[in-house]
């Protein structure tokens, strides 16, 4: 037994309570007084498990580790602990025998978890082991403000719009694992801060747009374990509203909207994007933080792409502050001209919105024919600033950018801003990229990739990496790497 981590059922697990000779279960105490030759006095009997009710789970602070613990069961020798994330019952997370009644171990968010305790008898007393188990479900997910059915979205949000007076923290709408949902038109979430999920971390559901389906928001907003289809629409996966809420002109600052809290995509497919990811609808918005994380997004621009961006935050003034994209795949899946990956406004920079610094984070990722013969990126308001960070590290870019990858994406770099480049490869036409390493302005790392990535079959959308380097490195999207 782990003494550091289980609490001995002899030593803590028992207070007795005396009275007419009866005796009292009840839980774990901190004052036993160690009498190590304490015997509860139960024998030949048929052990029970503790009662569903009776155990607890308890999160530590950071909400990393969690606490499972259950009431004393006298004449115990131990008991028999296993515990199962529900999408896979086939490898259990944890599965011992415990000589206790509590066990720490680590919390995932957005779990589905199953506990099943055994008691198992004290032999020595002729004790037996426990008939049946308990088995205990419980969840890591944030609680949901309602569970969205199959079927339409926006004719859901029409006619179950969500009240004026709901609170003011995030709303989670949940949709069903597995589940099939068109989007026939544009849903504005407006200034309520919303989370569209699946209730399952290995299950997506599936929105499937329609022509005209979007989903829009002023608000924090975020996509979680889903699989989007938008070959049908050529609006925005996301835009920004239209029509802002009021409260969010910062007068102050330029006269922005300001979306403070975080915009997130995380975890999801987003499939055949025709034209943006994000648009800002011609409104001078300030996004905080947007970040992606885990995901894989395809595009199939059209012939109108070419002076567009997939991020277009340009036309109305504004920017995104922090923008971050961890262990993503991007991949474009047409010919078609796309002139920009990132494009914000010349103005756009963080003392004009009230803020200390501004960023572009980009770290094991991997990219594949976007903005070919265009830019990576372009938003000259962050260029040679000391308050514009860069993290460019451990990505893949092939047939990126017009071969300048790392020129565009930074622009001018100050050397007294934050910036880290490393392993990066840069992949243009059959051979490496040589634009912006011969400067002081780009990729200073001296240590990018210089084999080929050889993507298994890109045509097909397989991006898992042969070249040498990238294979020693592990680099671009750890998705590629897991699935070999």
């Amino acid at each position: 037994m782990n003494k550091a981590l289980f609490v001995s059922s002899k030593k803590l697990c028992a207070i007795v309570a005396v009275a007419a000779g009866a005796w009292l279960i009840t839980s774990c105490a901190d004052t036993y007084d160690g009498d190590e030759t304490y015997d509860s006095g139960v024998r030949n009997t048929q052990m029970a498990s503790p009662a569903e009710g009776e155990i607890t789970i308890t999160p530590n602070t950071a909400g990393d580790e969690m606490t499972i613990s259950w009431p004393v069961v006298y004449g115990a020798r131990g008991y028999e602990v296993t515990l199962y994330d529900m999408s896979d019952e086939s490898t259990p997370i944890v599965s011992k025998t415990v000589d206790g009644c509590s066990i720490t171990t680590a919390r995932e968010e957005d779990m589905n978890y199953k506990l099943v305790i055994r008691t198992l008898g004290d032999t020595s007393k002729n004790n037996s082991d426990a008939a049946t188990a308990t088995e205990k479900q419980f969840s890591t997910f944030e609680a949901s403000f309602a569970t969205i059915p199959e079927g339409d979205l926006y004719e859901y949000f029409q006619q179950n719009p969500i009240p004026a007076d709901a609170p003011a923290e995030n709303l989670n709408f949940d949709l069903t694992p597995g589940g099939k949902y068109t989007l026939s038109g544009l849903v504005d979430f407006g200034n309520h801060q919303v989370t569209l999920r699946t209730v399952s971390k290995t299950n997506n559901a599936t929105i499937t747009y329609a022509e005209g389906g979007s989903l829009a928001t002023c608000a924090g907003f975020k996509l979680k374990y889903l699989t989007l289809d938008c070959a049908a629409s050529t609006q925005p996966v996301i835009a920004l509203s239209a029509t802002p809420a009021e409260e969010l002109l910062d007068a102050e600052h330029n006269n922005h909207y300001q979306i403070r809290e975080p915009i997130s995509i995380q975890n999801c497919q987003i499939l055949n994007v025709v034209r943006n990811l994000m648009f800002d609808n011609k409104v001078k918005y300030c996004v905080k933080d947007f970040s992606i994380n885990n995901s894989l997004v395809k595009f199939t621009p059209d012939d109108k792409m070419s002076s567009q961006a997939y991020f277009q935050i340009y036309d109305g003034g504004g920017f995104i502050c922090d923008f971050t994209a961890t262990n993503c795949t991007f991949w474009g899946a047409t010919d078609n001209k796309v002139n920009y990956f990132i494009r914000y406004n010349n103005a756009g920079r963080c003392d004009r919105a009230g803020y200390l610094t501004n960023s572009i984070n980009i770290v094991n990722c991997t990219f594949y024919n976007i903005a070919k013969e265009g830019q990576m990126a372009n938003h000259s308001g962050f260029d040679g600033r000391n308050t514009s960070n860069y993290d460019v590290r451990n990505n893949i870019f092939v047939d990126c950018g017009s071969g300048q990858v790392p020129r565009r994406i930074v622009g001018r770099q100050n050397s007294s801003a934050q910036n880290s480049w490393g392993y990066n490869t840069y992949w243009f036409n059959g051979a490496p990229e040589t634009e912006g390493f011969t400067s002081n302005t780009y990729d200073l790392s001296t240590n990018a990739l210089q084999t080929d990535p050889a993507f298994v079959d890109p045509a097909n959308g397989n991006f898992t990496p042969t070249g040498a380097d990238q294979v020693a490195r592990k680099t671009g999207d750890p998705r590629w790497w897991a699935e070999n």
